[in-house]
């Protein structure tokens, strides 16, 4: 996980170290950076590892663990929130999720658990765990609107959408103690499935994990798509059974519960060039960073597929980073291509785009909310844009500004560029 400090612009990263055979000894750590790039391990003093306390290890004993912070919790000791996998659960709580939730699903000695801290640094375990049925990958969101808590968790036994196979669900909780029953957001479909048999030896796709988060009043997700060739060829310690590369798309959503997929699924964190993440991309973190004019993603990387052995399958922290909304455009050719919105009331008198025309040309003209081109915000009125920028005035000749409190539409004309996103603010 990965938070920056609204007040001091330095960030903070949350991650971990173990291996596969003791998921429930995971140890976890906290790294600060001033620029997100050079990290540095503070000597916490928290926990003894080995002999001393000199090492920057946190008390929070979750494998895969994804951390928020929660803004509109009252409670200062609870700012701080976080679920991941444990192992160690008792007869006693597999009975009581066995109580909670829908029977039929396996459980194990290991289940979803839920902390919180004041600090980042020092966890609490809530007093009701282990939360959710299940183990493995998982993150963690909030909603901002209500303030719920959306958990999505990777579950691989659902009999009920063949074939068994690794697929996200979403429980939901008001209180990170009682949470909804997990319900199906993201499975593979047939064009998954048909893409994974390109590959030699390849059987199926699924689905590893959802990182999904508020945008600009939608919400956007990175689903890590795991597609599956067989048992891998070298048997190795600290490995995994299934073999096969992992890569991420992006997915959306209205308000963070019904899922859609892009109709363009090339990934948008692809595998390599560079070698640390040649083979997969088993996860990537809950929530972006807003750094200038751009948006970063950290994720886990990894030299091998899914199913490499060690010391060939090395993994890593690595960073994505895109222009500010521009993970996916609407994009024209030479022909000039005509977008128009449906009616928006504007919350300002000024438009801006962010937009790369530097080969073409935008021009922008305004309709009222019944499609009349309204005096003066005609195209043949808007000075041309033709630059590269997050940032861009529309402006025209003879209309200084946007009329206010109306309901209007926006025509794009756009030739040889690509539109990322506009926004309206108030003249200042």
């Amino acid at each position: 996980a990965f938070l920056r400090d609204a007040a001091s612009g330095h960030f903070r990263m949350w991650y971990s170290s173990g291996t596969r055979q003791a998921l429930g000894e995971m140890r976890n750590f906290h790294a600060t950076s001033p620029d997100g790039v050079a990290w540095q391990r503070p000597d916490l003093g928290l926990v003894a590892f080995g002999e001393s306390k000199a090492n920057n290890l946190i008390n929070l004993p979750f494998h895969s663990p994804s951390v928020i912070l929660d803004r509109q919790e009252p409670d200062p000791a609870k700012r701080y929130k976080a679920v991941g996998t444990m192992s160690g659960v008792s007869e006693a709580q597999i009975a009581r999720l066995e109580n909670r939730f829908e029977k039929g699903w396996p459980l194990p000695t290991r289940a979803y658990w839920a902390a919180h801290s004041a600090d980042g640094l020092r966890w609490t375990l809530y007093p009701d765990n282990p939360v959710l049925p299940g183990c493995d990958t998982i993150t963690l969101a909030q909603d901002p609107d209500t303030g719920e808590y959306l958990a999505f968790h990777k579950r691989q036994f659902d009999k009920r959408t063949p074939p068994v196979a690794r697929q996200v669900f979403l429980s939901v909780s008001k209180d990170m103690q009682h949470w909804s029953e997990p319900q199906l957001v993201m499975n593979p479909d047939e064009t998954d499935h048909a893409e994974t048999r390109k590959l030699k030896g390849g059987m199926h796709a699924e689905f590893y994990n959802l990182s999904a988060f508020p945008y600009a009043g939608q919400w956007l997700g990175l689903v890590t798509v795991f597609r599956r060739t067989g048992p891998p060829p070298v048997k190795g310690p600290g490995q995994s059974g299934d073999d096969g590369p992992i890569d991420v798309q992006l997915v959306h959503s209205r308000d963070g519960r019904k899922w859609h997929r892009c109709s363009d699924r090339s990934p948008v964190i692809a595998l390599g060039p560079h070698r640390y993440d040649a083979g997969s991309i088993l996860g990537v973190c809950n929530t972006p960073v807003i750094v200038g004019d751009e948006m970063w993603m950290y994720y886990t990387a990894i030299t091998t597929t899914h199913g490499g052995a060690l010391p060939n399958k090395q993994m890593a922290i690595a960073r994505a980073a895109w222009r500010l909304d521009g993970m996916v455009s609407l994009r024209a050719s030479d022909s000039e291509g005509v977008i128009e919105t449906v009616p928006i009331q504007s919350e300002g008198d000024q438009l801006f785009v962010n937009a790369d025309v530097r080969t073409g040309r935008l021009l922008v003209e305004v309709l009222d909310a019944d499609g009349r081109v309204m005096p003066g915000f005609e195209k043949s009125a808007c000075l041309p844009l033709t630059g590269d920028a997050v940032r861009q005035t529309v402006k025209w000749r003879t209309a200084p500004s946007l009329p206010k409190g109306e309901a209007l539409r926006l025509r794009f004309h756009l030739t040889r560029g690509d539109l990322f996103s506009y926004s309206f603010e108030a003249s200042r």
